[in-house]
């Protein structure tokens, strides 16, 4: 690698190499304490996530807005002492865990905000899931796609910053370690990149049918219970396998937009509800779909928490129904969340696929198709 000084640096950053990676092997290394104040100040960013037609009447305060509603599923959930079991992933959690994530009490005050949106929006478009009974109605279907698309695309904009911090822990390294963590670093920001365009187009769907109150082509999935459901869940995923282990798409391509599926587990009023939301064109979803509700019923449960605890980092249990579990099953789905969150665990093709442990604390009363 001879390369001038006044050139452009190899690593891409379109900087002169003089300016860039010349001496970065004698430039002191990231600490500990940089990193984790990096991803701290991650969690600071603060917007409403309106559209812009709709910003006139924002409020100045941006709220720890939830993404499962406090007032009736993290309470129903919840323990004596009103917390929840759920993810801190972090770098400090990594630390202190010795690489292992494991669920931690969180009070449901804190469980599953960010801050993305005003006092006012956050009341004005969830209120009727919120503050009313969930009686499966356009409004609160909407609401509940809504949030969660927020809550991932507020994620997706963190990463952005993140792939920057990547790009500078190659400092006080040799140029082989140099090379190997920007390519690293390139590969997240790609993905990261790519993830958000997907993202925001889809946003703009629901942002357009918000501003004009149009409807979209949705396809839902009710799956219900007259008891809780003691796991609370809302995320957005491209799934690359389904619950039989067929590759139903190649995310690595990134020429092709992949269908993604929008998904909730929730109770209201006593009762718990996991719904999966997708276009109606998306025909791989649908048949992924299929994949779960044709199982035998008495199945269902355990497909939900091997896809729920497998795919999704904004989890929450239910810390009674956590310690009635063995310790094997509690092992089981322990493993489960490392799946994805850190990138030397392996996304099996059949880690959808039944694995032998059943679970118990949820009885399934029906599954409802909607525009199916």
């Amino acid at each position: 690698m001879k390369l001038g000084r006044n050139k452009p640096c190899w690593c891409g950053s379109g900087k002169k190499l003089k300016k860039c990676h010349l001496l970065r092997g004698q430039q002191k290394p990231i600490g500990i304490g940089e990193a984790l104040k990096a991803t701290k100040d991650l969690k600071s960013n603060r917007y409403c996530s309106v559209p812009n037609a709709l910003k006139d009447k924002c409020t100045n305060k941006i709220i720890n807005a939830h993404t499962v509603s406090k007032s009736s599923s993290l309470k129903e959930i919840a323990d004596n002492t009103n917390h929840v079991l759920g993810l801190k992933v972090s770098m400090s959690t990594f630390t202190k865990n010795d690489g292992v994530i494991l669920p931690e009490k969180i009070g449901i005050n804190q469980a599953s905000t960010f801050k993305g949106f005003c006092s006012y929006h956050d009341k004005s478009l969830f209120a009727c899931i919120e503050d009313e009974e969930f009686s499966k109605t356009n409004e609160q279907l909407f609401a509940l796609m809504y949030r969660a698309v927020c809550k991932e695309l507020y994620a997706k904009n963190s990463g952005t910053e993140i792939s920057e911090l990547l790009k500078s822990a190659d400092k006080g390294k040799d140029i082989i370690n140099q090379v190997a963590i920007q390519e690293m670093a390139a590969g997240f920001s790609l993905g990261t990149d790519t993830a958000l365009k997907e993202l925001s187009d889809f946003k703009a769907l629901l942002d357009e049918s918000l501003v004009n109150n149009t409807g979209i082509d949705m396809c839902h999935v009710i799956v219900s219970s007259n008891t809780p459901c003691p796991v609370s869940v809302s995320s957005i995923l491209a799934p690359h396998v389904d619950f039989e282990g067929k590759t139903i798409q190649d995310l690595s391509n990134l020429k092709v937009t992949p269908e993604g599926v929008i998904f909730n587990s929730f109770s209201s009023d006593g009762n718990g509800y996991v719904i999966f939301s997708w276009l109606k064109n998306s025909l791989i979803i649908t048949s992924f779909i299929e994949t779960l509700i044709n199982q035998e019923f008495s199945n269902v449960f355990n497909a939900l928490l091997r896809f729920l605890f497998t795919v999704s980092e904004n989890i929450y249990i239910s810390p009674v129904w956590w310690e009635s579990l063995t310790d094997e099953l509690r092992d089981a789905l322990t493993k489960r969340i490392m799946i994805g969150i850190v990138p030397f665990v392996p996304y099996d093709n059949m880690c959808l696929t039944d694995d032998g442990h059943v679970f118990n604390g949820w009885t399934i009363d029906g599954i409802e198709k909607i525009n199916f």
